[in-house]
């Protein structure tokens, strides 16, 4: 008798072309669950129940099909990555950030000399993209090449045309090589020159001001987007940092965008004021991803209905050393809880609503054999790897204490039944929420006061480690519990919930979530 252990399953997906429809060449990518809850097909079926003197009822028959994949995973940069897009139902901006390859996405960008080949540059990556000298110039970072030249931070050598197909890099030269699919090849900041940056910081605001090199608004940086300044070295310590003897480093928020100023709010405590920079400064930046209007289409700023499909593997189901094959599809994202516990790993756990699931079978859909493995699987623990949680609720950043934290994007998504057909003909998204629940130490009763006057807040978290930074910013919300525990030979405690909203007025306005994705910053 052949049967299935639950160790020998393994999971991957695909994004569809539209519900329930596979591109003419799937890119199927293999995730690392830790528990699946849920996967594929539940079926309902009415029996018929006659009035007989049989006492007995009838054959029934299926009147209901749905389908939902819900699993619990380490927390990623990478299994974050894969699906952030689609809990936001935005596209990043700065999608084109993330550099691909002349054929497209397999392989990633080819390494040979001073060049990674990409594909035809496009005008608004071109524009984007920064270089007047070697001292002033965008950066790039490389990940997952098997040549170790090849990896880790490069800086532009020679500007980028809107229909170039290479990118020209300083520094050693690289080992000239075609990459595993799951290479990275991404653009990471700018490189400023010494003495242009102006940094002033009054409390946890403040401005970045270029002299001459730099035009921030074409550099692709957006207002709720969060930049460090400093860069990574070889041996993960701080270096590009501003000022003199002891480097002044940090991450911020920016909050406007001009020609010659950043003006940022949230500052890092690390963050202080410098006239004149000393040294060569990088900004480090990503990608950025923001909830929107589903009427927004334009250049960084677009509304993303983005439905998966995922494949379950069942091995020896068909006898042994035969495999077969579960498809979930048309599945669009529910919700997804990002959880912070105490001196753990952080975890996360991702539930999609689908269409439907096919039947269970020996033959495999296209590309499925060929999945990608992830690459940026270092798990972000809560000890180490939290930059920072804060909260203008409490001033002082050494005060906020949180216990635990669990992050939530709901999307509300239902399925959509007609008449005739087995299954969700369609899947509705509804309301987009961002809810925050929490265990604080009572340092301040200013926590509890917000929570009973309604105040509007704000919220950051920052984590990082050797796989990039991610930081995820609610603009507004309020704060709502305010309940206390008084655990014996223990701090007091107060627990929290809270609501990020679309304030028209706030800092941020109309958005309730922002995250920048860090292909690299210090840790």
């Amino acid at each position: 008798m052949a049967r299935v252990l639950t160790n020998n399953v393994s999971l991957q997906y695909t994004i569809e072309d539209s519900i329930g429809v596979l591109p003419g060449s799937p890119l199927w990518k293999l995730l690392e669950p830790n528990s699946i809850s849920a996967y594929g097909a539940s079926i309902t079926t009415v029996a018929r129940r006659p009035i007989s003197r049989e006492r007995g009822r009838k054959k029934g028959t299926v009147t209901n099909l749905e389908s939902a994949v819900e699993f619990d995973a380490d927390l990623t940069m990478q299994s974050f990555d894969d699906f952030a897009e689609g809990f936001v139902f935005a596209e990043y901006a700065n999608v084109e950030f993330d550099l691909k390859a002349s054929t497209g996405t397999v392989p990633p960008p080819v390494a040979s000399g001073t060049t990674f080949t990409i594909d035809s540059a496009s005008a608004l990556l071109a524009g984007k993209m920064q270089w007047v000298t070697a001292a002033q110039a965008s950066l790039i970072w490389a990940a997952g090449y098997t040549n170790a030249a090849n990896n880790g931070l490069h800086v532009l050598t020679a500007d980028v045309g809107a229909t170039d197909t290479t990118i020209t890099v300083g520094g050693s030269s690289l080992v000239a090589e075609t990459p595993a699919t799951s290479a990275s090849l991404q653009v990471c900041g700018i490189r400023a020159a010494i003495a242009d940056l102006a940094l002033t910081v009054s409390g946890s605001s403040g401005t970045l001001v270029s002299a001459a090199d730099i035009d921030w608004t074409t550099t692709g940086l957006q207002v709720g987007q969060m930049f460090h300044i400093g860069s990574p070295d070889t041996a993960g310590a701080v270096q590009n940092g501003m000022g003199t003897g002891t480097d002044i480093y940090g991450y911020a928020r920016i909050t406007a965008i001009s020609a010659t100023t950043l003006t940022f709010d949230k500052a890092s405590s690390t963050l202080a004021s410098d006239p004149s920079n000393s040294t060569e400064t990088d900004i480090m930046f990503g990608r950025f991803l923001r909830n929107v209007a589903v009427t927004a289409d334009s250049d960084d700023e677009r509304f993303l209905e983005r439905s998966y499909q995922f494949e379950a593997v069942y091995p020896d189901l068909g006898g042994v050393g035969t495999d077969e094959y579960e498809y979930a599809i048309g599945n669009f994202a529910n919700e997804l809880a990002l959880n912070l516990p105490l001196t753990d790993k952080a975890t996360a756990t991702w539930g999609f609503i689908g269409t439907n699931a096919d039947d269970i079978t020996p033959t495999r859909k296209t590309g499925a054999s060929s999945g990608i493995s992830p690459l940026r699987t270092v798990a972000l623990n809560t000890s180490s790897n939290i930059v920072s949680l804060t909260t203008d609720v409490i001033s002082t950043a050494s005060d906020v204490c949180f216990k635990s934290l669990t992050l939530t994007l709901r999307n509300n998504v239902t399925p959509e039944n007609c008449l005739g057909t087995l299954g969700a003909s369609f899947v509705n998204a509804g309301l987009f929420e961002v809810n925050l629940e929490g265990q604080m130490l009572f340092t301040n009763k200013e926590i509890t006061n917000a929570v009973k006057n309604n105040t509007t807040v704000t919220f950051t978290a920052i984590l990082a480690n050797d796989d990039g930074g991610l930081a995820i910013d609610l603009p507004s919300l309020t704060f709502g519990g305010g309940d206390r525990e008084y655990p014996v030979d223990q701090s007091v405690l107060v627990n929290v919930t809270g609501e990020a909203f679309n304030d028209p007025v706030g800092t941020i306005p109309n958005v309730s979530l922002g995250i920048s994705l860090f292909p690299a910053v210090p840790v």
